[in-house]
């Protein structure tokens, strides 16, 4: 809530659906607004990262950031590269539009008791006002 106005601040939720949107957009990705239950190859979602409350915009409290993480086909390691290399670009360029891209990495992600899964960390500084 905010202190000045009394009213409910709700940053989060209309974040991650403009990245879900963005993500929607790319073809082969499965966008999702959380991890899915049983997450396969090209499922992509946003994870919340961090809310830095130094750097807030006026009227807002935080700046929230997000990773958006995407998983790789696993298996060859060949095919798991050349996907990554293919998607990256691509799915920072939809994200570009409603956010500030910052970096991206590659990641190992465990679900529960499962094997690791590649994936591509993309942080992102979302540009959606409550």
């Amino acid at each position: 809530m905010s202190l000045a106005t009394g009213r409910t601040l709700t940053p989060a939720p209309s974040a991650r659906a403009a990245l879900v949107t963005a993500l929607a957009a790319v073809d082969g990705i499965t966008a999702h607004a959380s991890a899915p239950d049983n997450p396969v190859a090209f499922d992509a979602f946003p994870r919340w990262a961090l809310s830095d409350f130094h750097r807030g915009r006026l009227g807002l409290v935080a700046s929230h950031e997000y990773d958006v993480l995407v998983i790789l086909p696993a298996g060859y390691e060949p095919d798991t590269v050349t996907q990554g290399d293919s998607l990256l670009d691509t799915i920072a360029r939809a994200l570009w539009d409603v956010a500030d891209v910052g970096n991206a990495d590659p990641i190992q992600l465990t679900f529960g008791n499962t094997s690791p899964m590649p994936a591509l960390r993309i942080r992102v500084v979302p540009r959606v006002t409550p």
